[in-house]
């Protein structure tokens, strides 16, 4: 905006120059005066408005977002959302939900010295692990305990944990077989729910049916931990995970039954990736089927990590070694127990926000920590892969340090392609290409920065570290024109959400919702090439199922707030009932503990009964918050776990993380569909910013040559007239300041530059517009009114000036005549001052009007009301005052009555040129340089019809309205009149509810 204030100098410097000049040779005023008069120019040319005008945007955004449950840190990242090119994607926690699901276990061996030939095992349910397995899964975490919370850590731990029905105290470091305990308090919480009831409440009969299931459950978990051959396993050292290792690993005494497959020793327990795990594992170890196995697991989408153990030495044995020592000895030399398998929900709307973005041309990618087998698995599930050919991936080829591409899946493994890395940008047109990190590291130092130059054409970055992620956005931030957007969760997404341009992290402890309408076949959501443009012609849009997503959302987010009001009114009338009979208790129990009951005692009683009437409120708050809180699903869970919830420590609570302390906003919503309200937002702000600029140097030019030309014959602009116009641009400037985004991201993406040809040079057109219609304006009035009458003009303020008019007599005493004099301030109507001001008045309309984009990117001028009216009413009083259809207002505002109607033609002419002229130009501009601008804003301009009328028209006849009962006086009526509208608004929201 710098270059545009320099701009906006040398014009102002320009104009001042000019009234020096001329006000010199003039020789009717002093050269004080005419310095002074220079300063007012140039300093006219910095809009007073501008702090104001360019926080205005962002901060309007800020209120919209935080609607739309979208907090923002950085709020100056705002207008970058409206550039975005690129969006990258984590896949847990993100596309799908963070709560993983254990399905099930490969178990290798049942103990010790089982051999490591024959084909796979048949994949069992967790709690039916081998002791090896179970094992490692019970003991090898991080898990830790927080006081009135529980056991917390890893995701994947706890659901492993939980899967292989162990419990862990954390204050002992001692995991135990036999998750009891959660059964019980499952039991005694449904056995409460089911006694509250009534006797013939139809859900009596499934509580009761789901107390005997979970009775026969914990029976059964009963006889698998009591024939589980580990009595316990007491954690001794821990090396936690590393994301560079992959893996973590735990040393443990293992106290085990007498003669059992595994006998009591110290052990080694690790646990990480396949890839990983497998070069750790003791020579001959590895079973021929491991990598068939895991590959299998991987291209169902399921997470797969490999197990494994070594007996390390008795009970109780020293540890010696350096750091690296030991960690490099503990996870060596392994004996491999299995895999475990863990799948994710997908979230229901992700489908649908990945294709809206592809359908806008927003180049989608993911970035993940996980196999690349599952990351396809899920990339196409939400459409985010699929083209026609096979999905390759990038290996090396031999020990000659050379690459190719791969086939992925087991049936596209003959599928080979040469990698060539000018390439890539091709090959991604008919293939989903998807590389390792390593893989990609490994490529770029063998053929430089040509690979990492071509990232933009890989869908899917598997195994990404925190690094590798920030540095592939890094290199994509390289290329022209490309804006990255980060969207992620979890604390290795913290680099890559700083590095981009816009960073967008998701809240954790959601769970599972936003899953019961999870998308089947990946196929209904896949988007084929062309798809974008089919949709910018009017084709199906993924963005209307979202807006009807919304919709329903907003519609079921209603209606469980009304019942979560209802049923806690329902439950503090319940507890005022019993607060008499609990302060009486209360006073009981201090008197039977020979406590003083007087009126010390009442305050005192009162006072604990109180925090108890809290302590319930707030119990039953949280019960209905995680009943009716979720929204997104429409189901009532009774197909769910019924240990789910009922332990305090899975009750999902929603906490920020590092991913939102790192990003500059954070979505309080379980869905992607944040990122499409941003990027919406970001342009509408992106575009609104620029057109006030437009609009700021159009304006000042506009004053400054106004100016100047009264400055030139020494007149000036009526108080009066300034506030008359000042009413309506103001309303105008603010309906145009807080303009909405559409519910729309068109394939075309606004203008964003201040300099763009198709904006500097309509603003050039516009000046030049402008500036010719008021010196034809300023001659014209100049040779009408002729030197005697401008001299009688310049002597009149001379006078007023110096306070020498009869009428500037006031008592100086009186505080309020002198505030009337303010309105009463002398002012001699003429010619030039009239035409100066409705010509200025017209053109500042006209700013606002032409620079006005509208559609695709923001709310149309018919859709925006304040402003749409407040343009005609200025454009329509500009004609009736120069038609003089009311000469009481032209004499209150001080409007010279025009000589004949040839002038008055002539100066309707002028306003007819500044409106229709810059128009024209504006377009013209547009087409010439911006062709996809001007082709988008024809499409939506095409769709406008006759019905686009009839809000303008009735907001219009409300205003009208209004004021007609304003002139009333009667203010009952008025009052009578909003509580009707009130009421029948009221009852249209209740009947959208229903």
């Amino acid at each position: 905006f710098i270059l545009a204030l320099l701009v906006l100098l040398c014009f102002a410097l320009a104009s001042a120059g000019y009234v020096l000049k001329k006000g010199l040779e003039k020789g009717d005023r002093t050269t004080h005066e005419l310095l002074l008069k220079c300063v007012i120019i140039i300093t006219s040319v910095v809009p007073r408005q501008l702090p104001v005008q360019m926080a205005m945007a962002v901060n309007t955004a800020l209120m919209a977002l935080m609607k739309a449950g979208i907090f923002c840190t950085e709020p100056f990242r705002v207008p970058f959302a409206g550039k975005i090119s690129h969006c990258l994607f984590d896949k847990t926690g993100t596309l799908t939900t963070d709560q993983l699901v254990p399905v099930g276990v490969v178990n290798h061996r049942a103990g010790p010295g089982t051999g490591a030939g024959g084909g796979a095992p048949l994949r069992v349910e967790v709690k039916n692990s081998g002791p090896a397995t179970a094992l490692v899964l019970g003991a090898c975490h991080s898990l830790v305990e927080m006081e009135g919370v529980g056991v917390i850590g890893d995701p994947i731990e706890i659901a492993a944990l939980r899967g292989v029905e162990w419990r862990y105290d954390a204050g002992t470091q001692t995991s135990r077989p036999g998750n009891l305990e959660e059964y019980d308090k499952a039991i005694k919480g449904m056995e409460k729910e089911r006694d509250s009831l009534a006797e013939t409440a139809p859900s009596k009969k499934k509580i009761a049916s789901r107390i005997e299931d979970l009775r026969k459950s914990m029976h059964q978990a009963k006889q698998r931990a009591d024939a589980c051959p580990v009595v316990r396993a007491v954690i001794s050292r821990r090396f936690h995970f590393s994301s560079e290792l992959q893996r973590m690993s735990v040393v443990a005494d293992v106290h085990c039954v007498a003669g059992s497959s595994l006998p009591s020793a110290r052990y080694c327990l690790v646990k990480g990736s396949p890839e990983a795990i497998k070069n750790l594992l003791r020579e001959g170890e590895k079973p021929t089927w491991y990598d068939e196995a895991y590959n299998s697991l991987a291209e169902e989408g399921m997470r797969v990590l490999a197990l494994a153990y070594k007996q390390c030495g008795p009970l109780n044995a020293a540890t010696s070694g350096t750091e690296d020592e030991r960690r490099g000895w503990v996870e060596s030399d392994l004996l491999f127990a299995g895999f475990i398998a863990f799948t994710c929900k997908t979230r229901s709307d992700s489908p649908t926000v990945i294709k809206a973005l592809i359908q806008s041309s927003h180049e989608v990618s993911m970035l993940t920590g996980d196999a690349p087998l599952t990351a396809l698995h899920v990339a196409k599930k939400v459409g985010l892969c699929s083209k026609p050919g096979p999905p390759l991936t990038l290996e090396r080829q031999g020990v000659d340090g050379g690459f190719q591409w791969a086939g992925m899946l087991a049936r596209d493994r003959h599928v080979t392609v040469p990698f060539d890395a000018a390439g890539l940008g091709a090959l991604s047109e008919s293939h989903d290409l998807v590389v390792l990190e390593s893989v990609l590291e490994e490529a770029g130092q063998a053929h430089g920065d040509a690979v990492w130059e071509q990232v933009a054409a890989i869908r899917v970055f598997a195994r990404c570290s925190p690094h590798g992620k920030a540095k592939v956005i890094r290199f994509l931030q390289r290329q022209r024109d490309h804006h990255v957007l980060m969207c992620g969760d979890g604390g290795n997404d913290v680099g890559a959400l700083k590095q981009a341009d816009v960073g967008l992290a998701l809240l954790s402890g959601y769970g599972n919702a936003n899953t019961t309408d999870d998308a089947g076949a990946p196929e209904a959501n896949a988007i084929v090439p062309g798809d974008a443009e089919g949709a910018a012609d009017g084709g199906s849009r993924a963005e209307d199922e979202l807006n009807a997503q919304a919709k329903k959302l907003d519609k079921r987010s209603k209606e469980a707030a009304k019942v979560r009001k209802a049923l806690l009114d329902k439950k503090r009338q319940e507890i005022m009932k019993q607060q008499q009979t609990w302060i009486q208790e209360e006073l009981q129990r201090r008197q039977e503990a020979g406590l003083p009951v007087g009126p010390m005692g009442m305050m005192e009683a009162v006072k604990k009964v109180s925090e108890r009437v809290r302590q319930e409120m707030t119990k039953e708050a949280q019960a209905l918050n995680r009943k009716y809180g979720n929204v997104f699903d429409s189901t009532e869970g009774e197909n769910a776990d019924p240990l789910q919830g009922l332990d305090d420590a899975t009750v999902p609570i929603v906490r920020p993380g590092d991913a939102s302390v790192a990003a500059p906003f954070t979505s309080r919503i379980p869905s992607i569909r944040s990122v499409v309200n941003l990027i919406r937002q970001g342009r509408c702000t992106l575009l609104s910013a620029l057109q006030q600029q437009q609009i700021m140097m159009l304006e000042c030019i506009i004053s400054a040559y106004a100016l100047s030309a009264l400055s030139l014959e020494g007149a000036r602009s009526s108080e009066r007239q300034m506030m008359a116009s000042g009413w309506l641009i103001m309303t105008a400037s603010l309906a145009f300041s807080y303009t909405r985004h559409i519910e729309e991201m068109h394939p075309v993406r606004p203008l964003r530059s201040l300099f763009h040809p198709a904006i500097f040079l309509s603003m050039l057109g516009q000046a030049t517009i402008h500036v010719l219609c008021m010196w034809y304006g300023v001659q014209l009035a100049t040779k009408t009114m002729g030197p005697e009458l401008l001299k009688e003009v310049l002597e009149f303020h001379k006078k007023a000036k110096a306070r020498e008019l009869p009428e500037q007599q006031a008592n100086e005493d009186d505080p309020w005549a002198e505030i009337w004099n303010l309105w009463q301030t002398p002012f001699k109507p003429n010619l030039l001052n009239t035409v100066v001001f409705l010509v200025e008045t017209s053109q500042m309309i006209a700013v606002l009007f032409v620079n006005y984009k509208g559609r695709p990117w923001m709310k149309g001028i018919l859709e925006n009301h304040p402003l749409f009216l407040s343009v005609f009413l200025c454009v329509a009083g500009v004609a009736g005052c120069a038609w003089g259809i009311s000469p009481q207002v032209n004499e209150l505002i001080h409007l010279a009555p025009f000589p004949d109607d040839a002038f008055r033609w002539q100066v309707l002419g002028l306003v007819g040129a500044s409106l229709v002229g810059t128009f024209i130009w504006d377009r013209v501009i547009t087409a010439l340089f911006a062709p996809r601008v001007f082709g988008a804003m024809v499409t939506e301009a095409k769709k406008t019809t006759w019905k686009d009328l009839v809000p303008v028209v009735s907001t219009a006849g409300k205003v009208a309205v209004g004021f007609a009962i304003l002139a009333t006086g009667n203010i009952l009526l008025l009052g009578g009149i909003g509580y009707w509208y009130y009421m029948q608004k009221k009852k249209r929201e209740q009947g959208g509810a229903a």
